[in-house]
Formats: structure tokens, C-alpha cells, sequence
């Protein structure tokens, strides 16, 4: 279906709520602006929205400069090429690859793909998505007047894979089934072969499973196996986000993609913006999948960063989860409002509070001299009896 039938339908999809421009309205994220830093601070760190402190790979600005002179130009060139690139990445062909402004972009683009279908067939709908996790995607679908189901992670602080698939099956419907691994905030891995059980037994025509591996690259279990080998055996109802925000340092330039069977990513292109992506963007992202040395950097970065922050916690005694991401959730003793207060005075930002997990707090992991800088911090909060 083109894009302009998609519109001519679009009024009969949830009383017209979506699909004229395809966005739901969702919760207004914490700027910076907004962070009301004391007077006495000038240079706080930022470290509670899993950025890259490392900044942009060398050969990407190098990328973005070269390509300023031809921004007067459609950026399908540039579009071209950074598909090539992932594809050959990942072993699948460019037709797979849906790229999106951010990986929040294909969320958006997928729960409206999935809301359309289903209210075209006349089938319920639903969203079943772990609690805390990342919550974009069940802000949309609540936005849209999709019923979503949050269910608490397991006592390993994993997703709950057995509880998620009984309210599947229970259903008479469509489930979208969001699962964030490594999950977000927590770190936390859920076992490869729980997921796959899930997904090979079930019943594609009423399983649509959105698996967000933003945090892949940090991943160093070697039982783990990306969610892309369900689509090299051909489902078509599973899809892969990735996303360049966090590895590759690019959170302020928005650019994710998925990977899906060409069947799947043909019928979410009407849901997508055309060209969503501006040229200094995909050059960029393309200079930084190849940019090996870099890519090297910043695993190490972050590897070295985990290490010296878990060494004092366990040194001090702070519990922890095992981190597989850029970031680590550990344990707080005192009010969140207060942990965050005090580390705000101190120049540091640190992750939100996510609820019920309220006595604990996220922290990325930046720079050794910016953990360095944290865990002084810490200790003092430990002899007051905040951690």
C-alpha cells in the first residue's frame, strides 16, 4: 500500500487518531534546560540518558565535514550508502533495513503499522511490554488507544518471558511483544534460547515480537545470539531495532534502524517518513561502522568504566545488577528525590527514578575521569547512608 491510500483510510484507524502525520502524543523527556543546576556548577556531567561521553568516531566528523558543501542535495545517496553498509554489517540484504530518525522512530512507526492492520482486520490489539523497561513504545500504544499490558521483570530483575507469553496466548487478538535486551535501566540479559522457545513456538499470526537491542554492542556473554536469527529463518513477524545513539556516540544526530524479512520492512515503509534522515547523519553513520579503531575505543571505554565503578561497589558494599549495557542500576538507601538532589549539588545528573524499581538509581557509564569523579562522590554518600 502506498502512502496515499494509507491516507485515505487513515480516518477510519482509532476514530482518526493517528496516521494524518503518524505520531502519538508521548511524555515530554527531561531537557537540560530543565535540570535547574546549581549556580556553583560549570561542568556538570551528564550521565542519566546512557549517552557517549566519548563523542563522535574521528572518521565521522571528518565524514560530516566533507559532506557540508553538498547538503543542497536530497541525502538518497548518502541513504544508499549507509544501507549498503549496514547490510554488509550484518550479513542481510539492503531491502531488510528500515532506518528511521533514531530507533524511536521505527517504534512509532511500527505500533501505527501494527494498530492500522489490526483495525483494518477488525482483530483486538494489545502491547505487552516489560515493567521498568523503555517506555516508549507503550507510550504510543496507549496514545492510540491500544491496551498495554506491563509485566514486572522476574526476580533476577530479567523480563518475565513465561508470564508475557501467557497473556499472549490468553488473548484474542494481536499482541505486539516489546522485549528490551539487555533491558533498560536494569542491564540485565535475558537468556537467548527463553526468547527463542517464545518466538518459534508462537502463533505468528497473533504474535508480532518488536525485540529493541539498542545495548548489543556492549554485550560480551557469549550465549547471546541476536534476535536477527529469527529473521534469517524468515519470520515475518519479528523485527530488530538498533540504534547508533549509544556505541557510536550519535544520540544528537537521531539514527536507528531495524532490521526485519523485506516483507516485513515493506509493509512498514508507508509508516515512514521518506529520506528521515539528513545527509551529515548517514554519512556519519556510515564513517562510524567502519571506523573499527573507534568502535574498539569505545567498547573499552566502557568495559574500563563498569569495572572501576563495580570494583568500589563491591569494595563498599553497594548491590548492584550485572550491567550489559553502557550504563549500571544499582541500589540507593535513601529517598530517590534526595539521591538525585545531592548528586545534582554535587554537578552530577544520574538517571530518573523507574518505578517500582524506586530505590534504585541508573548511572551511565562515561569517562574514566567522569567515574572517577562520580565514585568520589559515592563514597561520601556511603558515609552518610545514601547508598
Amino acid at each position: 500500500m502506498d502512502r496515499r491510500s494509507l491516507l485515505k483510510l487513515s480516518g477510519t484507524l482509532f476514530a482518526g487518531s493517528i496516521l494524518t502525520q503518524g505520531y502519538a502524543t508521548t511524555k515530554t523527556l527531561e531537557t537540560i534546560a530543565g535540570l535547574d543546576l546549581p549556580t556553583n556548577v560549570d561542568n556538570p556531567l551528564y550521565l542519566h540518558f546512557n549517552e557517549n561521553s566519548l563523542g563522535l568516531s574521528p572518521k565521522a566528523k571528518k565524514a560530516i565535514v566533507d559532506v557540508l558543501s553538498n547538503v543542497n542535495r536530497y541525502p538518497e545517496s548518502h541513504i544508499n550508502e549507509l544501507l549498503a553498509t549496514i547490510a554488509d554489517t550484518f550479513k542481510v540484504e539492503k531491502q531488510q533495513i528500515t532506518i528511521g530518525s533514531g530507533s524511536s522512530d521505527i517504534i512509532r512507526g511500527l505500533i501505527n503499522m501494527q494498530g492500522y492492520l489490526a483495525a483494518q482486520a477488525g482483530k483486538k490489539i494489545q502491547l505487552i511490554s516489560p515493567e521498568p523497561s523503555f517506555s516508549l513504545a507503550a507510550e504510543h500504544a496507549s496514545a492510540m488507544g491500544i491496551k498495554v499490558v506491563n509485566v514486572p521483570l522476574d526476580k533476577n530483575f530479567c523480563m518475565d518471558i513465561a508470564t508475557m507469553k501467557n497473556i499472549a496466548d490468553a488473548f484474542d487478538g494481536l499482541s505486539i511483544c516489546y522485549l528490551c535486551n539487555p533491558n533498560n535501566p536494569t542491564g540485565t540479559l535475558t537468556s537467548t534460547q527463553t526468547i527463542a522457545d517464545w518466538i518459534t513456538q508462537a502463533d505468528a499470526t497473533k504474535n508480532f515480537f518488536m525485540v529493541d537491542e539498542a545495548y548489543a554492542e556492549y554485550i560480551t556473554d557469549p550465549a547471546f545470539v541476536s534476535g536477527t536469527s529469527f529473521i534469517r529463518e524468515n519470520r515475518n513477524n519479528v523485527i530488530v531495532l538498533r540504534t547508533f545513539s549509544k556505541l557510536f556516540a550519535m544520540a544528537g544526530m537521531r539514527l536507528g534502524f531495524s532490521i526485519s524479512t523485506e516483507a516485513t520492512a515493506k509493509a512498514l515503509s508507508p509508516f515512514m517518513a521518506i529520506e528521515n534522515i539528513s545527509s551529515t547523519t548517514a554519512v556519519a553513520g556510515t564513517a562510524s561502522l567502519l571506523d573499527k579503531a573507534y568502535i574498539n575505543e569505545s567498547k573499552a571505554m566502557n568495559t574500563h568504566s563498569l569495572k572501576i565503578t563495580t570494583e568500589l561497589f563491591d569494595q563498599i558494599d553497594i548491590k548492584y545488577l550485572e550491567s550489559h549495557g553502557n550504563f549500571l542500576f544499582h541500589q540507593i538507601k535513601c529517598e530517590p528525590e534526595l539521591y538525585t538532589a545531592e548528586m545534582k549539588k554535587e554537578g552530577i545528573i544520574v538517571g530518573r527514578p523507574f518505578p517500582p524499581l524506586t530505590y534504585w538509581s541508573r548511572v551511565t557509564l562515561g569517562t574514566t575521569e567522569e567515574m572517577n569523579k562520580f565514585l568520589s562522590v559515592i563514597k561520601k554518600f556511603k558515609k552518610k547512608g545514601w547508598v
